[in-house]
């Protein structure tokens, strides 16, 4: 049996001449959140929509929970739930009454829209009409029409997309909640860097078509290396001391700047410099952010936030 509940193998998609998704393979685990990252024009909807069924690779194959998607669409999609880009609903109908309209269609309990209501905390306003409702309530109630069918995979395509603060803490929150509350494996895919650093426990970045990266958000981590920036009264006899000594320092601008090794190694670099008359002014460790990550995995392509 495999541990995957999705599995891509050279899945390509091609409109005309132009490749737009490049015989990519992504491997999803149960439970997990995988967050599905690139800029905008990446190739994230595409490959999503192909996940759904709703657009036909070119080549490649899909496996979700273990069934080929060509052979067995439909027996896949009654386990998917799915929120790609803006939910449909009726304005002048309450929350209750457009879960209603959808529960008949995938002809489930009654029972389960006061579920998914109770699940994105939407009781309180079931009877209210959805027109008056703020973007961030719209959002939840799309991802509440996208759970009625109790679905054990979810794949939300840019779930926060056009939320103001508050909204996109609410879905967040929401999301992070749903794989150990309801066992519900998720795949959110997003140009916002910041948004999938703190949701996801596994992530894959595509670029130009291409997965340039497919691990834990931990492992994305391990790749910015640590630097220790030290100011002194004389950068420059310091360095010149150091490297004397076999210490692999650079002289940048006003300061010293070395990678960062065992804490010992630190360490000896102080001991050194005190012992030889210098004045430390202070001490900093740099790490680079994700995004600064990112954009070396990328090549500079596009701007996430």
């Amino acid at each position: 049996m495999s541990e995957f509940i999705i599995e891509t193998k050279k899945l390509t998609k091609k409109f005309g001449s132009t490749t737009v998704v490049n015989s990519i393979d992504l491997n999803v685990k149960k439970g997990e959140i995988f967050g599905f990252l690139g800029p905008n024009g990446a190739g994230k909807t595409t490959t999503i929509r192909m996940l759904l069924g709703l657009a036909r690779p070119t080549s490649g194959s899909i496996r979700i929970f273990e069934k080929d998607i060509r052979k067995e669409k439909l027996a896949i999609l009654r386990k998917i739930g799915s929120l790609v880009e803006y939910p449909s609903y009726y304005g002048h109908l309450t929350a209750y009454e457009n879960l209603e309209a959808v529960r008949v269609l995938l002809n489930v309990p009654k029972s389960r829209i006061d579920e998914v209501l109770a699940i994105v905390r939407l009781t309180n306003d079931a009877k209210r009409p959805v027109k008056g409702f703020s973007l961030g309530m719209k959002q939840r109630l799309g991802i509440a029409t996208a759970l009625l069918g109790n679905p054990e995979l979810l794949i939300l395509d840019e779930p926060t997309n056009g939320l103001d603060p508050s909204g996109i803490l609410e879905i967040r929150e929401l999301i992070k909640s749903m794989p150990r509350e309801h066992g519900i494996t998720i795949v959110i895919s997003s140009h916002l860097l910041s948004e999938i650093d703190q949701m996801a426990t596994q992530v894959g970045i595509i670029s130009k078509g291409d997965i340039i990266f497919q691990d834990s958000i931990s492992k994305l981590r391990e790749q910015a290396n640590s630097t220790i920036e030290m100011t002194l009264d004389d950068p420059e006899g310091g360095w010149k001391m150091l490297l004397a000594k076999g210490y692999p320092v650079e002289l940048l601008d006003d300061h010293l700047s070395f990678s960062l090794g065992t804490d010992p190694y630190v360490a000896s670099i102080v001991r050194t410099l005190v012992q030889s008359g210098f004045s430390i002014y202070r001490v900093e460790e740099k790490k680079k952010s994700i995004e600064e990550i990112f954009m070396e995995l990328t090549g500079k392509d596009g701007g996430l936030l």
